[in-house]
Order: structure tokens, then C-alpha cells, then sequence
């Protein structure tokens, strides 16, 4: 017996996609709430970095602006001193304009950039003090600036009004290095980032862990369930099958009444009933097992036969409601695949067109194969011109226990479960299972399934096939 290559049950497809999804959830709350701590904590760093640099700053032009009035409006000992003072490490100018924009008097680090920075002091007078950040861009490629090609710089500037007497007789500009505190918010983030990131990381593992973790009861869950469906499946068909007994052996007996008759058909049509569905429910259960794919066969057979079995069995059903039912295959079939599972879905398929055909209406079905030099494709199509379905429903209609039409679904003894089981069957085999549907005029299911290359012995006796199209 060939095992498949890599199929699962749908049972572990769900509860694989579940997992992943808890798994994504969690990991994206972890790096949610890593992102906002990380942006909070810059935030608040940055806000203390610029609020002490500004305060530093102002309460140096608190002094110095004293000074600068003196020197304005003092003795020439106190302009000596202006014009003498040195600035400090971290100082990269101190100038003085009139109410002109001449320069009175002007300190700078580097005298070669002293035009740099008077551009950004220009046309630059305010009431009362301002704070601005601006870098220093070094014009490339000039011989002037041949020895700061390398130069980065920030610089933190402070503008502020003179006054005497209550009016503005000059302005002063005083421009601190901002650079340190530029690189120490650089690093900051690059440091939190990189932590954020193994943070992350681990976030993942941990949301898989616990995503894990949160799925093992559900699976518990599941099984329970799943296994007391199939033993209560199983200890259902034997009363059942005694009751049908029973009243097959009433029915032969002679002198029954009418009633009685009546009440013994009846009785009758519900048990087969009841069979159907626990039927449908043991086949379900086996299809989530885990030994459902394994036990799937792949053996060479002819599908014609059993096509025409299945034709047999729902001739009674299309005749007692006056529809027209037509088989287009060839005499020869040759598949691989599991050929109980794949008549157990011609016949839901096609028992399934028929229920929603009404009376006088057709439904067709349609078998071929393609054989290829390395591999074949069976396709199955049933075609009806039922009352079709709504767009809504085409998305659904593989669901289990999911009936478009409810009312009509309980009048034809349908539980929802036919074609789901017929969507595991395809999916066990590989294949691939569509509907196109229009409502009021019909439906159309179309399943493909592929296999192996045609065996030589095969080959041999010339077994070769096209797809047919329906009328």
C-alpha cells in the first residue's frame, strides 16, 4: 500500500491553521507593545535631552545678555572684555548685531565656517527668546572647506533681544555643539532596536510555546469527541439494522391493513434514514483519523463499472422525480486511486445534483482521463440545471452540516454532510474539488484528481483518453 506524499487529515490542517494564528496574535501583541515601550522611552529621553540643553542654554544668556548690555552702554573696559572673552569647550559662536544685522561682536570656533554660520542668523530677530537646531552642511568639493569634508555638526542656537531702557538695541546669538547629544540619541536607538528585536524573537517563540500550549486541551477536546461519534456511530447500526430487519419481515407478512402498511413504509424510510446519517458520521470520523490518509489505496481499476453501479443506484431516485440522468464515459477508464472512496463520491455527487433538480429537469455526468507521459488526471463532472445557489453560499457549501436551502434540505432527508465528505474524499486523493453555480439555473461541480503514469501492461493495449465536454 503506497502512503501518500505529505497529506494530513483536515482535522490537523485546522488545528495547525488555529495554532499559527494564536501563534501570529500573540507575537504581534509582544512586538505591539515592545514598539510602544521602545518609542515611549526614546521619547521620554529625547524630551529630557532637548528640555536640559535649552534650559542649560538659557540660563547662560540669562548672564550673558547682562553682559552684552554692559558692554553696549559701559565703560570701554566692559566692551574689552566682550571682544576678549573666550568661548567655552562646547561653544561654537557668540555673535552680536545691531538693530541693522551688523555684526558688533562675533566669537566662533572655526572662522573658516563663520559665514555658514551667519546664514542661519539672517534676517533672524525675535522678541523674545528662541531656540532652533540646524546642521552645518559643508559645501562639497570646495577648496575653502578642503579640511572639514569629514565635519558633522549639529548646532543647538539661541536667539535673544538686548534691551535698555525698555527697547531693543541689538540682538545676540549663541550657538551651542548639539553633535554628543545627536550621536547619544543615535546610539539609543540602535541600542533599543537591537533589544527590541532579540525581545521579538523571543516574543515569537514564546507566543508559539504558548499558542502550543493553549491548543493541546482543544485537540483533547476534539478527540473525545470525535471518538464517541464513531463508537456511537457504531452501536447505533446494530439496533438499527435489527429494525430494519423487523420491518422487512412485517411487510412480507400477508393480512397487514393499510395503516399498517403505511406505518411500516414509513417507519422504513426513516430507518434508512438514520443509517444514512450515521453512515455520513462514521465517514467524517474516519476522515479526521489519523490513519485516514494511510489507509487511502492507490491501485489501478477501471471506473467505468463502477460508474455504471452508481448510474444503477440513482435511477430509481432521477425516475421517481422525473429527471433525465445521462452517463458520458468511455467504456475504458483506467484511474489510480481508491476506488471505494472515489464511488463513494460519484454517488454523493450525483445524488446530490439530483436533490435539488426539479422534477423534468437533467443532470449530467461526465468522466475522463488525460494520460500524460508521466503522470494522468481523472476529471468528474456533474452538471444539473437545478435551482442552482447564491454567491454567498458557493464559499460554504463545503462545510459541514451547512445547507443553503434549510427547508428543502429536511424535506430531501439531507443532514449537510454529503458534500463535505465528498470535499475529504478529493482531498485525501490529491485532487481538487470547485462548484460554479448560478441561482435558478443550475450547478456544476467539477472535481480533478491526478496520478501516476499509465503502467506498460496498460499502454500495451492502447488505453488512451481525451477530455470530453458536456453539452
Amino acid at each position: 500500500m503506497k502512503k501518500p506524499d505529505a497529506n494530513k487529515t483536515k482535522s490537523k490542517d485546522v488545528f495547525s491553521r488555529t495554532r499559527n494564528r494564536l501563534t501570529l496574535f500573540y507575537s504581534l501583541a509582544i512586538i505591539a507593545f515592545l514598539f510602544v515601550f521602545v518609542l515611549f522611552t526614546l521619547s521620554v529621553f529625547y524630551v529630557e535631552l532637548k528640555q536640559d540643553q535649552e534650559k542649560t542654554l538659557t540660563l547662560l544668556s540669562d548672564r550673558e545678555v547682562s553682559m552684552a548690555e554692559r558692554a553696549l552702554y559701559g565703560s570701554g573696559g566692559a566692551w574689552r572684555e566682550q571682544e576678549r572673552r573666550v568661548l567655552a569647550e562646547n561653544h561654537v559662536f557668540y555673535y552680536i548685531t545691531d538693530n541693522s544685522g551688523d555684526l558688533m561682536i562675533n566669537q566662533d570656533d572655526y572662522e573658516e565656517l563663520r559665514f555658514l554660520y551667519l546664514d542661519l542668523i539672517d534676517d533672524w530677530v525675535t522678541e523674545d527668546i528662541e531656540i532652533k537646531r540646524f546642521p552645518i552642511d559643508i559645501p562639497k568639493d570646495d577648496p575653502l572647506f578642503a579640511d572639514f569634508q569629514d565635519f558633522e555638526r549639529e548646532v543647538l542656537v539661541l536667539a535673544r533681544p538686548v534691551y535698555h531702557d525698555g527697547n531693543r538695541i541689538a540682538m545676540m546669538y549663541m550657538g551651542i555643539d548639539n553633535s554628543f547629544y545627536k550621536s547619544v540619541m543615535q546610539w539609543l536607538i540602535i541600542v533599543f532596536s537591537g533589544v527590541a528585536l532579540l525581545f521579538a524573537l523571543i516574543g515569537v517563540l514564546l507566543s508559539r510555546w504558548m499558542a502550543k500550549r493553549a491548543m493541546i486541551p482543544v485537540e483533547q477536546a476534539y478527540n473525545v469527541q470525535r471518538e464517541f461519534v464513531s463508537n456511537a456511530s457504531h452501536e447505533l447500526r446494530t439496533p438499527l439494522s435489527v429494525i430494519l430487519s423487523a420491518v422487512e419481515a412485517l411487510e412480507m407478512e400477508s393480512g397487514n391493513s393499510p395503516f399498517s402498511k403505511k406505518i411500516q413504509t414509513t417507519l422504513k424510510h426513516e430507518v434508512k434514514r438514520m443509517s444514512k446519517l450515521i453512515t455520513e458520521l462514521l465517514a467524517l470520523a474516519r476522515s479526521d483519523s489519523d490513519q485516514a490518509v494511510l489507509e487511502v489505496k492507490k491501485e489501478w481499476f477501471n471506473f467505468r463499472p463502477a460508474a455504471a453501479q452508481v448510474m444503477a443506484s440513482l435511477s430509481e431516485l432521477s425516475a421517481r422525480k422525473g429527471i433525465q440522468l445521462e452517463l458520458d464515459a468511455n467504456d475504458e477508464i483506467f484511474v489510480q486511486g481508491d476506488s471505494d472512496r472515489l464511488t463513494q463520491l460519484l454517488y454523493i455527487l450525483g445524488e446530490n445534483a439530483i436533490k435539488y433538480t426539479p422534477s423534468g429537469g437533467k443532470v449530467q455526468i461526465a468522466l475522463s482521463v488525460e494520460h500524460k507521459k508521466r503522470q494522468g488526471e481523472l476529471s468528474l463532472t456533474v452538471k444539473d440545471n437545478g435551482i442552482g445557489m447564491a454567491p454567498g453560499d458557493r464559499d460554504k457549501i463545503f462545510e459541514r452540516f451547512y445547507r443553503a436551502d434549510k427547508a428543502r434540505s429536511r424535506k430531501e432527508g439531507g443532514y449537510g454532510l454529503g458534500l463535505s465528505i465528498a470535499k475529504s474524499i478529493v482531498d485525501m486523493q490529491g485532487g481538487t474539488i470547485g462548484v460554479d453555480s448560478t441561482e435558478g439555473e443550475g450547478t456544476v461541480f467539477k472535481v480533478h484528481i491526478p496520478f501516476g503514469a499509465l503502467p506498460e501492461e496498460l499502454q500495451k493495449r492502447n488505453v488512451y483518453f481525451t477530455e470530453k465536454e458536456m453539452e
